[in-house]
């Protein structure tokens, strides 16, 4: 087998490689079996059908990693220029507000994308411009500017506002409690559609009030209606990834 070279990690060490491989396939038992031995990463998701995403009333959005958030000094140097850590737990990563706009090496390199989250920042979305301005300025999603290193305004890329919090239904989620702070983070939900909101939301975007993560990271996760997702593929807007929220009982 061929393999690519694989994503370089900041800080050196061995390259990221990924692979797709469908549980369904006939040599999945013994691959997974190689992935323990090897101490692999082993990344479960659901891939969902366009019937499955079409009907759902709330979608959670992902989108393309691409490029880390800087100052990247001691690779963390980012949280101290852009977040007030007055409530954030070292130990399992929440509560982290942020204070100050995100800063990149330079102009995002697009290519046929237009919407991404930067490595570690899973509760953010930074797209193009003209993206904003066509699909989710009409919807009333506020957007902050994204500054190089040395502070300059960058001219290809604005953050998503998204400021409305809405609680999920919990019951049945596994989850851990911090031993130092105390507080709950729920662990990544990698099979299936994303939990049921436990109130009817106002607006088109919302953030969880709930976080995500393992270990030091949580990240409120981003969901979206059903009618603004359809304004993005309608504007054929490249790089967006979405899940069905369950539909409350």
């Amino acid at each position: 087998m061929k393999l690519p070279e694989g994503v370089a990690l900041p800080g050196g060490g061995d390259s990221l490689l990924a692979f797709d491989v469908d549980e369904e396939h006939q040599n999945w038992g013994a691959l997974s079996s190689l992935f323990q031995r090897w101490r692999a990463s082993d990344v479960t998701r659901t891939e969902f059908t366009k019937k499955e995403i079409d009907s759902a009333r709330w979608l959670e959005i992902g989108a393309w990693h691409h490029g880390y958030p800087q100052p990247a000094e001691d690779v963390f140097g980012y949280r101290q220029a852009t977040y007030d850590l007055t409530d954030w737990c070292e130990k399992c990563g929440i509560g982290m507000k942020q204070k100050a706009p995100f800063q990149m090496k330079g102009e995002p390199k697009w290519g046929r994308n237009a919407i991404m989250q930067l490595v570690w920042i899973y509760g953010e979305l930074f797209v193009t411009p003209d993206v904003w301005n066509r699909v989710f300025e009409p919807a009333h999603v506020e957007c902050r500017p994204v500054l190089n290193t040395k502070g300059a305004e960058l001219k290809t890329v604005v953050q998503l506002v998204v400021q409305t919090t809405a609680s999920i239904i919990t019951e049945g989620l596994p989850a851990e409690q911090c031993e130092r702070c105390g507080r709950t983070k729920y662990l990544p939900i990698t099979r299936g559609p994303f939990p049921a909101l436990r109130d009817t939301p106002v607006g088109s975007m919302l953030r969880t009030a709930e976080y995500f993560g393992s270990g030091a990271q949580a990240d409120q996760h981003v969901l979206m209606s059903q009618d603004l997702a359809r304004s993005l593929a309608k504007s054929g807007v490249r790089g967006a990834s979405l899940k069905p929220v369950v539909e409350p009982k």
